[in-house]
């Protein structure tokens, strides 16, 4: 039998009091590919994190092609042939993709002279390979989208010709059409003989692209699987949360009912930046949640944060209960009662060196003070460890520094600062996004409540089942234009219709 390229014995790793492994025993061939699959905070990264030399672990041993090996950096893993692709990009802002790149490993020329020719052409070259040949390699990182940052990611541990590469839920910002020239950039590094591991929450992608799907429950390995054409998702599933999978379980809804003559809460009139999205019109009344379905690049995020008042619009009305308003910041959507949970948490959505406490209730102080107004360290605590308690967000304690939780746990204090702050829009932009299947139905469950409170509720997820299982309506947008809006009682909304009118019959590719 020929011996894995890389082999893990009895690997366990503890931060403070919780266990992020315990005792782990895995493989990995040559020409493998193997997904880590797991809730929010199994040990999926940490364990990705140990392989990459950015962990040392507590116990065990790594081996590669059979040779016990001490990873104690990142740079050693690079020696040794390993690459990561991290959950968030890990990218210099002010520097080009091509500088980014090729950071730590510049090419030289007559001694100290960088060689930028030869740079910038193994940069095309290596983003060739990734379907994105047309990308302008000079442009500042700051300016790249959060798919274009995520392809400069990959780009940069490609180059490395690695043995073994780790993808880190490389494909949550990507669309359908950038999940199938990612899925054939890494079948072809399977037939280079590369070992890779691939960790998605995304189910569905794990039974494409996997040779086997191995399961992580509480640090712990539970279930080591050969994918095959019978495996169905709830058979991930089951193992994930200990328990039989019968039923879908993002199928939150089961008693919906639609309420007539709503009260109009926001309405939205020809509204244009000029760039991103044109003549938007819509309503959204109390009661009532409107999911907005497209590709990646189609306007939405935009159009989202030009509404909250995070971005400018050009032309067009906004109204907040018949009143006319213009944010100008996110400040002033706070006070006109729109809050948005933003897609990138990183940048947008935490302050990760405070603590969970901090980062939930940063946007309430003005509710949580004491009788002489100053904030209540009893009341930041409760409300708090309500919302721990209602997403099951993973933390050793309130006081834990958010940069040391998981991304999924990291979504979740996002999520639960803007439920506290009660607005009355809430906006959240890909709130499922690094979450696992069970943080999902705790999700949507939430926003229901957020509806049934008499709340308004715009939602865009580029996964039309999570629109499909939550949404009043849902209104598909394409380059930065309204194409169809379809109602919960159509004929046609369900998935099938809606992936054909957004992606013209394009979806991930098996084979």
């Amino acid at each position: 039998m020929t011996e894995p390229i890389l082999r893990i014995n009895g690997v366990s790793k503890s931060f403070y009091s919780v266990n992020a492994l315990k005792n782990v025993d895995f493989t990995l061939k040559a020409g493998e590919i193997v997904s880590l699959v797991g809730t929010n905070g199994a040990g999926k990264s940490t364990l990705c994190n140990i392989i990459a030399g950015i962990y040392p672990p507590d116990e065990g041993q790594i081996l590669l092609n059979g040779e016990l090996v001490s990873i104690s950096s990142p740079n050693m893993a690079e020696s040794l042939g390993i690459g990561i692709v991290h959950q968030e990009p890990t990218l210099v802002p002010r520097l080009s993709i091509a500088e980014n790149i090729f950071l730590g490993k510049e090419k030289l020329k007559n001694g100290p002279f960088l060689d930028f020719e030869v740079m910038k052409r193994e940069c095309r070259e290596t983003l060739s390979k990734l379907g994105h040949e047309n990308m302008d390699i000079n442009r500042p990182v700051s300016t790249l989208s959060l798919v274009e940052m995520e392809i400069a990611s990959i780009a940069k541990a490609v180059l490395l010709n690695p043995k073994i590469l780790l993808l880190d839920e490389v494909t949550a910002p990507l669309n359908y059409m950038e999940v199938n020239h990612l899925f054939k950039v890494i079948r072809d590094l399977k037939k280079q003989q590369i070992g890779i591991i691939f960790i998605s929450h995304k189910i569905k992608e794990t039974l494409v692209i996997s040779d086997r799907v191995v399961v992580l429950r509480d640090g712990k390995i539970v279930s080591d699987m050969v994918v095959d054409k019978k495996m169905e998702e709830k058979h991930i599933i089951s193992p994930m949360l200990g328990v039989t999978i019968t039923d879908d379980i993002e199928d939150v809804i089961k008693d919906y009912s639609e309420t007539e003559n709503r009260e109009v809460l926001l309405e939205v009139n020809d509204l244009s930046n000029g760039k991103d999205f044109h003549n938007i019109n819509f309503q959204l009344h109390r009661n009532e949640i409107i999911g907005f379905a497209g590709l990646k690049g189609a306007g939405i995020t935009e159009l989202f944060s030009s509404i909250q008042g995070i971005m400018r619009y050009k032309s067009g009305t906004i109204l907040m209960e018949d009143e006319q308003i213009f944010c100008k910041r996110p400040s002033e959507g706070l006070q006109k009662g729109i809050a948005m949970v933003t897609n990138d948490r990183q940048k947008d959505g935490l302050a990760t060196f405070l603590t969970v406490r901090d980062n939930i209730v940063i946007g309430s102080l003005e509710k949580l003070t004491g009788i002489l107004g100053l904030v209540s360290q009893t009341k930041t605590t409760s409300s708090s460890n309500e919302f721990v308690y209602k997403l099951d967000i993973k933390t050793p304690s309130l006081d834990q520094p958010v940069q040391f939780l998981s991304g999924g746990n990291q979504q979740k204090v996002v999520i639960a600062k803007w439920l506290l702050k009660n607005s009355q829009v809430l906006i959240v932009d890909e709130p499922t996004r690094g979450v696992d299947v069970k943080a999902k139905s705790e999700i949507y469950k939430l926003l229901l409540q957020q509806k049934d409170s008499g709340k308004g509720v715009l939602v865009y997820s580029p996964e039309v089942r999570e629109l499909i299982n939550i949404c009043d309506r849902i209104l598909i947008v394409s380059n930065g234009t309204f194409v169809e809006e379809i109602k919960r009682n159509s004929p046609v909304f369900n998935e099938p219709y809606i992936l054909d009118v957004i992606h013209s019959n394009v979806s991930i590719e098996v084979t």
